[in-house]
């Protein structure tokens, strides 16, 4: 209603001012739009209405198409023509990187129609147009039904999506043909029938009595009893894929299990049985699971001249001190009621010292002993690609070097330093590769072997293939996670746990614990955590896991330091001047006394130190 009430004006005023300009009354030159044609009034001597054409209609004055805005007289010959567009759609099928879904994306084909609508009389006549879409699938069921036979997919097609697809007008993504997707199998087992002990006991504090045979339990077995059973893994099933395809399940996970000293192995290898009685114990290393029983020795008194060095096969109780100049090894956990002073202790498990520790070495947990035949040669690895990385870096960064000598890659200049300063790299990652062919079955950690053949593709086989620096710097910072792996890499994991420490030195596998007044001009090494409730003052702490310290160095300004990954978190109860803490590399020292201080890297990689009380 409403656009015909406005023809009618648009009618009624173009006639009034035809009437008024045929009367001779001064009505100014102008031009209107009425049913597509344009209609121009004006006197003889002028002046004349301008037109200005817009897109979408062709304006054709005397012949020619005209863009710009034009005086038009009534003498001239206009035509305005509306321009129909297509704007041709797209479609197509692909198949998901898992073979399990055919999709089709689709967008329609879009014709744009315009028209002219009527314009009211104007001295300048901006002309406009009235569009309007129509939408139509730009694919037909002959099209698609083609490109499924042509890629292939034969399997899982959903008709009724098809259907939908292809008689659809919106842009959009149809999944048009479904695979069954493989069903993984579940994961061999082996399950232990005796507790886990705990790592270490806990410590009574310093004022309450140590009662020994109750405190320190450990799980204990008899002979014949079944110490561990092997669980097979269960195969998947297949799965299909939309071009009729079948997937294999991955491959479950299966473990070796062995018996080592104390225990024996059934005859079709699912069993391990005690053998004789003792402590129950079990190392993992990759696939390999052993189990083993070790005995118990319990030394009454002191270790000193009297008694002798004590080494052992299994775990060791000392209900007394360890004195001066002596050592305990044991391939158990040790225990110490007393003190040790001026000794040496060495467990491949967990140590326990009742007392302080005082100028001595305590050592929990060790690595394998094909491990450390390899440390040198992965060391090796991790410094010298790590000083090839910085001296590439100098090379490219030098004004004389030009860098268009390398236009296909860094290749070139590898070879060089391997055939000059690095000349050793070669043959470490050589006897790296014998070394690691070499392994126990069972023993190779997920990812190692890549690693070394991806070593010896870039130190030995095809150096003049490298590409780019970050390669290097990639290869460079593997070796240093498996250097690092392969340092701290136990059987288990051993920790160490004491009142004090004065004047030591103190490693573990694990995590070591100082549970009474503190540490004193010490080396504390964790492959874990280290906590020390009291004070830490003079030496350094060395963790891969988070460190908690209650006061941290001292007024004197005596060198104090704790280093970590950067994975880890340092809290400090109370820390003084001039103490330093570096976190993966980035350090913080204090230039003032903090307490409550929490520390950690940020997201950027960027070391920063938070206040307790208003982080908690």
């Amino acid at each position: 209603m409403k656009e015909e009430i406005a023809r009618d004006a648009l009618i009624a005023t173009a006639d009034i001012l035809n009437k008024a300009f045929l009367k001779g009354e001064a009505v100014g030159p102008y031009a209107l739009v009425k049913q597509g044609c344009l209609i121009v009034r004006h006197r003889p001597e002028g002046p004349y209405p301008v037109v200005v054409p817009c897109p979408g209609v062709r304006f054709i004055i005397n012949g020619r198409e005209c863009t710009q805005p034009i005086p038009v007289s009534s003498k001239d010959t206009v035509q305005l023509e509306t321009v129909k567009e297509m704007r041709k759609g797209e479609w197509s099928v692909t198949v998901s990187s898992d073979g399990l879904q055919a999709i089709l994306r689709v967008r329609p084909t879009v014709e744009l129609y315009r028209e002219l609508p009527d314009l009211p009389p104007a001295r300048i006549l901006q002309l406009s147009v009235v569009e309007r879409e129509e939408l139509h699938p730009p694919l037909t069921w002959d099209e698609l039904l083609q490109e499924l036979s042509r890629l292939g997919i034969n399997y899982g097609i959903d008709w009724e999506a098809c259907f939908r697809a292809v008689t659809s007008c919106d842009e959009e993504e149809v999944v048009v043909a479904r695979g069954i997707p493989a069903e993984p199998g579940k994961d061999g087992r082996v399950e232990l029938l005796f507790p886990l002990n705990p790592k270490v006991p806990v410590v009574a504090k310093e004022d309450k009595a140590v009662d020994f045979r109750k405190r320190f339990v450990f799980t204990s077995v008899e002979a014949g009893e079944i110490l561990a059973v092997k669980h097979p893994p269960e195969q998947g099933r297949p799965g299909t894929s939309v071009k009729g395809e079948v997937i294999l399940p991955p491959s479950p996970r299966d473990f070796i299990l062995s018996a080592g000293e104390g225990a024996v192995l059934t005859g079709d290898g699912e069993r391990v049985i005690a053998a004789r009685s003792g402590r129950p114990a079990v190392s993992r290393w990759g696939n390999l699971v052993k189990v083993s029983v070790l005995p118990e020795l319990v030394h009454n008194g002191d270790v000193d001249l009297a008694s002798g060095n004590i080494v052992f096969k299994g775990d060791v109780l000392i209900t007394g001190n360890v004195t001066e100049r002596m050592v305990v090894e044991a391939d158990g956990n040790v225990r110490v009621g007393g003190l040790v002073s001026g000794a040496r202790v060495q467990a491949a498990g967990s140590i326990l010292i009742s007392g302080n520790i005082l100028s001595s070495v305590i050592i929990a947990g060790r690595v394998p002993t094909h491990l450390q035949r390899m440390l040198p040669q992965v060391h090796a690895l991790a410094v010298g690609l790590q000083e090839m990385t910085m001296a590439i870096r100098q090379l490219l960064g030098h004004p004389a070097f030009k860098q268009g000598d390398l236009k296909g890659g860094i290749g070139p200049l590898v070879k060089l330093l391997l055939e000059g300063k690095f000349s050793h790299l070669p043959a470490a990652a050589g006897t790296f590769r014998k070394q690691v062919e070499t392994m126990p079955l069972g023993m190779a950690a997920e990812g190692l072997e890549e690693f070394v053949r991806e070593v010896e593709r870039v130190l030995v086989r095809s150096p003049l293939a490298v590409r780019d620096l970050q390669e290097i710097e990639t290869l460079a910072a593997r070796a240093g996670e498996w250097e690092q792996a392969f340092a701290f890499t136990p059987s288990t994991e051993s920790d160490v746990e004491a009142s004090s420490v004065h004047n030591s030195t103190v490693i573990a596998t694990g995590d070591v614990r100082v549970v009474g007044s503190g540490c004193y001009i010490s080396r504390i090494e964790a492959g874990k955590k280290v906590t020390v409730s009291g004070v830490f003052r003079g030496g350094e702490i060395h963790a891969g896991g988070d460190v908690h310290v209650g006061e941290l160095g001292a007024k004197s300004g005596a060198a104090t330091r704790v280093v970590t990954g950067p994975k880890a978190v340092v809290t400090v109860g109370h820390a003084f001047e001039n103490a330093l803490i570096l976190i993966g590399g980035r350090a913080y020292r204090f230039n003032k006394e903090e307490k409550n201080v929490r520390l950690l890297l940020d997201k950027d990689g960027n070391l920063r130190s938070y206040s307790m009380a208003t982080t908690s």
